[in-house]
């Protein structure tokens, strides 16, 4: 019996120590946390495979995990869509990141205090002052990765890796104009994080995370109230 095409193995794209379902995993969430799958939208297997040259059993290993990490969702007799996002989920995250966050950068700053650098947090800083569009919320992405990085604590950075994601999903709409103010913000966290100054750096955080909740609810509010309008 002859194998259909779609299924044969083909060589992957170009990611060297990923397994397949790994890069599956991540090319799919890269494209949903981009806007490039838009919220609602069905992510089949057979063009996931295509175009990575993969066969479909590494992306349907790939799904459960998107799915548990709150990217997609299963819809009977449709498949894999692209979760959408709620003022809910939105306050349940900052509810989160209020906790989490707040104390990486803590831990972030009390790793500078006992001699560790912040160099990195300053070179994102100094890309993110002549990115503008998808490069500026791909380098505001990267910082908050890097403070959770500094913090030198592995359990949290696992707790952190799925938060991570929509956190990111969030720095893609809103206007660029909003991410101009988390980059002011962030220049004042680096700051105080190289500084080792925790109590500053902790408060300063918090105070980011609420900022944040502030100015991108009212933006996911009316991206729901558009698509019901299109429904």
């Amino acid at each position: 019996m002859s194998i259909p095409k779609q299924d044969i193995a083909a060589e992957p794209v170009d990611a060297p120590g990923l397994s397949l379902d790994q890069l599956a995993y991540e090319w799919v969430r890269a494209r949903i946390i981009d806007g490039t799958y838009k919220p609602g939208a069905r992510i089949r297997e057979r063009t996931v495979a295509e175009e990575l040259g993969i066969s479909r059993i590494p992306i349907r290993e790939a799904f459960p995990r998107l799915e548990s990490e709150g990217f997609i969702r299963s819809v009977p007799r449709r498949g894999a869509v692209v979760a959408s996002l709620t003022t809910r989920d939105v306050n349940e995250l900052y509810d989160v990141r209020c906790s989490l966050e707040v104390l990486a950068t803590r831990l972030a700053a009390e790793q500078c205090a006992a001699g560790a650098s912040a160099q990195t947090l300053g070179e994102l800083l100094d890309e993110a002052k002549t990115a503008d569009g998808a490069l500026l919320s791909a380098t505001n992405s990267r910082f908050h990765a890097e403070i959770l990085r500094l913090s030198d604590n592995q359990l949290l950075q696992d707790l952190m890796a799925p938060i991570l994601g929509r956190v990111n999903r969030l720095f893609y709409i809103v206007p660029e104009s909003t991410q101009l103010n988390f980059h002011h913000e962030h220049a004042e966290l680096y700051r105080a994080i190289s500084a080792g100054m925790a109590d500053l750096a902790a408060a300063l955080a918090f105070a980011h995370v609420e900022h944040s909740r502030r100015d991108t609810l009212p933006v996911v509010q009316a991206l729901l109230d558009e698509a019901e309008r299109h429904f």
